[in-house]
């Protein structure tokens, strides 16, 4: 096989494996509280346009762990053509990290396509957000969280206080493009 194909199948292959996990932090609720949301939800699933035809939960409170294994299966219907059966597997695995406040680490078991394990992660994380009765959009949400040097702000940025880093500029930015014309005999 030729070098540059194996190394695209790789950088696929780790694109896909590489971004599998989220976390969501809950703040205001004890760790029995989170814990028992966390069970509820892993047993209890609900989907809106999924039928759950397998749904095996393993859990290990001292490791503080849960172990999904999930079989989903619908039948898409598109007007004016044929209905399509679509099935998707899950293996996830969810975590409970002993923070303050509580964080649950969620993360996948296969590789997906990243934009579809995030899209499970935050159905996961929104149902345990209601069984903890927080009002959707309350103010708590999934955060990443980004360090950045002075140096990397650059011109004295790093000085501005909350009001000021709120605000936000559009400038048009010009580019110069070259083009060179490979074919040009």
């Amino acid at each position: 096989m030729h070098p540059i194909r194996i190394t695209l199948a790789l950088t696929v292959g780790l694109l896909f494996a590489g971004c599998s996990s989220r976390t969501a932090t809950f703040p205001g609720f004890s760790d029995p509280e989170v814990w028992n949301a966390m069970v509820t939800v892993a047993k209890n699933p609900e989907y809106k346009d999924w039928f759950v035809f397998e749904n095996e939960v393993w859990t290990d409170r001292p490791s503080g762990e849960i172990e999904i294994h999930r079989f989903l299966r619908r039948d898409l219907v598109r007007v004016g053509q044929d209905p399509e059966r679509q099935e998707e597997r899950w293996n996830f695995q969810i975590a409970f990290q002993h923070t303050d406040p509580p964080t649950i680490g969620f993360s996948a078991r296969q590789a997906k396509i990243p934009a579809h394990l995030w899209r499970e992660a935050d159905r996961y994380f929104a149902d345990m957000r209601s069984i903890l009765g927080i009002e959707p959009g309350a103010g708590v949400a999934e955060v990443e969280v980004i360090d950045l040097d002075a140096t990397e702000l650059g011109d004295g940025d790093a000085d501005l206080d909350a009001s000021e880093s709120e605000e936000v500029s559009v400038e048009a930015v010009e580019v110069d493009v070259e083009l060179i014309d490979l074919d040009g005999r």
